[in-house]
């Protein structure tokens, strides 16, 4: 699996504003947000290449080039490539961009730009293969409601459009993606989207094979003031275990 997991792309979904974020962090882009000294993505990115991966595409927009400047083009051993966004995208957009370049024959990892949930991902490739999926969404338990994309989870793992009263798990923001669906990002025009609310739901209206991967690993958003403020504590214990 290991040389799966280095075959694998990753695109970080890292075009946010952070505008929830303006009374604790100003004038870099959400993913660039300090913690405990360092950007938040770069937290991202040495859990992807402890992970494994070597083939990184940053989905970018809001003040790319601090993002640019900062890793200088490149982190450590991985190939980093960037997709920049003109004007915002939304997730679904920036996928649909990014997705150009990446090789369609490949399984593709996307994370959040503004969340950190480092699961296994040898693990979830492993789940995704057995079940034959098109989409695996990587899933954290909260009992937040109307913060995270919420979904029916039948018995076998697979998931259908619910509410955030049908289970206490929610996506964590890690995806992966069979050849199929990136070769359908590839095929449509880029516009501005949302990978949760309009992707997310026509490829289940299309009846793709959607399945959950569970995870206890510590999981944390920036996305808010409060969870950005406890972040550093998160990470912290991760990197101790």
């Amino acid at each position: 699996m290991t040389d799966e997991i280095q075959n694998s792309t990753v695109i970080i979904l890292a075009g946010g504003f952070g505008t929830r974020l303006q009374s604790v962090v100003k004038d870099v882009p959400k993913p660039m947000a300090l913690i405990n000294g360092k950007p938040f993505l770069e937290f991202q990115l040495s859990f992807l290449e402890r992970s494994g991966i070597q083939n990184v595409v940053l989905a970018t927009g809001y003040k790319s080039e601090v993002i640019k400047r900062y890793f200088n083009f490149g982190f450590s051993s991985m190939n980093v490539q960037f997709s920049d966004e003109v004007a915002p995208l939304g997730t679904g957009g920036g996928l649909i961009k990014a997705a150009r370049l990446v090789d369609s024959e490949r399984q593709l990892f996307v994370l959040n730009g503004d969340t950190f949930f480092p699961i296994s991902l040898a693990d979830m490739l492993a789940a995704h293969r057995e079940k034959n999926a098109d989409v695996t969404i990587a899933m954290m338990e909260s009992m937040e409601l109307g913060r995270y994309s919420s979904f029916d989870i039948g018995s076998d793992g697979q998931l259908s459009l619910g509410s955030d009263q049908s289970s206490i798990y929610k996506s964590g923001g890690v995806y992966l993606l069979s050849p199929n669906v990136i070769a359908d990002l590839q095929s449509r025009n880029v516009e501005k989207l949302s990978f949760e609310d309009d992707l997310t739901p026509s490829y289940l209206s299309a009846k793709m094979r959607m399945f959950a991967y569970f995870s206890k690993a510590p999981f944390v958003d920036i996305g808010v003031p409060y969870d950005y403020l406890r972040a550093g504590d998160v990470i912290e214990q991760y990197e101790k275990d």
